[in-house]
């Protein structure tokens, strides 16, 4: 069978807190590793608020969860700083079709006007979401 992503895994570490006998607690324990954990992480994390990220997991998601991220997503993703990443990665467009067999119905246009520094979509697999993010906090 041929491949189209190789699945990073992301061993286990354990944090020097585990090795104390006093506990330490953390301003901010985030639990769960996806698209809304880690974006919450980098976003406090630019603002000088250490976090603590704990996952099940030691890999991305796997298969179709999201696969089209707006451009609002997007201007989100630039103030996280991985913005460019994700538009270099996906596949950008503002025009959408609607067919009935094979006849187009209906066509939009989500930008009609010039200007906009982000598409209004990209198509990108959520995997690639996520690793753009884990990428970001380390």
């Amino acid at each position: 069978m041929t491949s189209i992503f190789d699945t990073p895994l992301y061993a286990y570490a354990r944090h020097a807190d585990q090795e104390t006998k006093t506990p330490r607690r953390h301003p901010v324990v985030i639990i769960g590793a996806g698209p809304v954990g880690l974006a919450l992480a980098v976003d406090l994390a630019q603002k000088g608020v250490e976090t603590l990220v704990l996952d099940d997991n030691d890999k991305v998601s796997l298969g179709s969860r999201a696969i089209c991220f707006s451009k609002r997503t997007l201007e989100i993703a630039d103030r996280l700083s991985f913005g460019q990443t994700l538009v270099d990665k996906g596949v950008q467009w503002n025009l959408g079709k609607v067919f009935f067999n094979d006849r187009k119905v209906y066509e939009f246009d989500l930008q009609a006007e010039d200007g906009h520094r982000r598409p209004a979509f990209i198509n990108l697999q959520q995997y690639y979401f996520e690793i753009a993010l884990v990428d970001r906090i380390r």
